[in-house]
């Protein structure tokens, strides 16, 4: 299995890609382009409907 070790563009810690995940193709076709970790991904998402829901 084929990995690569990125830098997360939030919290600035290395994780891997692994192959056949949607970030892994991203990377292949685009090695410029900033990342972020599974846990900022969760978090932000969390966040993101936490403002939605809470909006009133």
């Amino acid at each position: 299995m084929i990995t690569y070790e990125v830098t997360c563009r939030f919290c600035q810690q290395p994780f891997l890609l692994v192959e056949g995940t949607a970030k892994y193709m991203r990377y292949k076709k685009n090695r410029a382009e900033k990342f972020s970790c599974d846990d900022c991904d969760r978090r932000i998402e969390a966040d993101s409907r936490k403002y939605l829901f809470d909006r009133d």
